[in-house]
């Protein structure tokens, strides 16, 4: 699976930040990977689902995709 470079605004401990995750697709549907653990020859993946129709190419090459939704992590401590 092709992964691509995204930055988008996150909501980190009631404040606005901009973050930087990879990016999957799977078929029409898009994921960001939150975390990734090897695990041996496995790599299990923490992946949210984001809407799709709010992704745009990014024009900068530091990333490929610009995630125009806001995006609210998981923290840990809320497990």
């Amino acid at each position: 699976m092709k992964t691509y470079r995204l930055r988008s605004l996150a909501m980190t401990k009631g404040q606005n930040s901009f973050v930087e995750l990879c990016l999957e697709f799977d078929g029409k549907r898009a994921f960001v990977v939150w975390d990734s653990v090897p695990v041996g020859h496995y790599q299990f993946k923490a992946r949210l689902e984001i809407d799709p129709a709010l992704l745009q190419k990014a024009q900068d090459h530091s990333w490929d995709y610009v995630y125009r939704g806001s995006l609210v992590l998981p923290r840990p401590e809320h497990n």
